[in-house]
């Protein structure tokens, strides 16, 4: 019956596994290339990382529209600017240098000691003519009992991360921040490594030197990862990765 068991459970798990693989490829064709949406349509993400995923390349400004006023005039109200207002002068599609300076600490320590001791004691009875004996022995009680408890724990961690990637400006916000987004892959030996960041800044943030700081991005998000040999080996197998889920395999 557990022979039956097992050989059931692993052909379930077979299958779970073929299933998600013909999920992955469902968003390529026929050569096994990624279809990737027409250009100027709204993209999201691929779930595979991709030197060539839409959602990170670079977007091609489109001219402004200029109103033309029967003025006569050369100043045109739309397009200028207060020197009273702190206004953006970045536009969508300007790149922008991020300074990747990522450093967490945290530590947490804790102690417990518990002391605690019980005595008694119960002295001889006295009666008429001396003390209480039963079978020839006086009756007398002395009892202690002491209990000690000492617990000591302590858990750190440290992260540092420093670089340097350029992103590109996806959007320009009504308060003046941007919205910005970029990648950087490398190919070493026989894996891909990458770099993907995407977060808002404010434009008072960005140095003279065109660069902003990591730690001026707000919503960011870093990714640091690849993709290859390498990355491969250090990830677990489809098998491996089903019986460490507590859910398809709880023993």
């Amino acid at each position: 019956m557990l022979i039956k068991t097992m050989t059931m459970l692993m052909i379930t798990l077979i299958l779970t596994a073929c299933a998600s693989g013909s999920l992955n490829t469902a968003g390529k064709n026929g050569s096994g290339s990624k279809v990737l949406p027409p250009a100027g349509e709204p993209v999201q993400q691929l779930d595979d990382a991709d030197p060539d995923d839409p959602y990170y390349a670079l977007i091609d400004p489109a001219d402004e529209p200029v109103s033309a006023l029967p003025t006569g005039s050369i100043f045109n109200i739309h397009q200028a600017q207060s020197i009273y207002v702190e206004q953006a002068h970045f536009r969508v599609g300007d790149i922008i240098s991020v300074k990747l300076a990522e450093s967490t600490k945290a530590s947490k320590s804790g102690s417990t000691q518990m002391n605690k001791s019980t005595g008694f004691t119960l002295d001889p009875i006295a009666v008429p003519g001396g003390n209480l004996k039963i079978a020839g022995k006086e009756v007398n009680l002395d009892l202690s009992q002491q209990q000690k408890f000492k617990g000591d724990g302590s858990s750190s961690q440290s992260n540092d991360f420093e670089g340097e990637i350029t992103v590109s400006v996806m959007k320009v916000m009504k308060n003046n921040t941007l919205l910005i987004r970029g990648d950087k892959w490398l190919l070493i030996n026989n894996g891909k490594e990458f770099i993907r960041l995407t977060g808002i800044i404010r434009a008072k943030d960005i140095l003279p030197d065109n660069t902003v700081p990591s730690t001026k991005i707000a919503n960011a998000r870093i990714e640091y990862s690849g993709n290859g040999e390498l990355a491969n080996s250090q990830r677990l197998g489809w098998l491996t990765d089903k019986l460490n889920n507590p859910t398809v395999w709880p023993f």
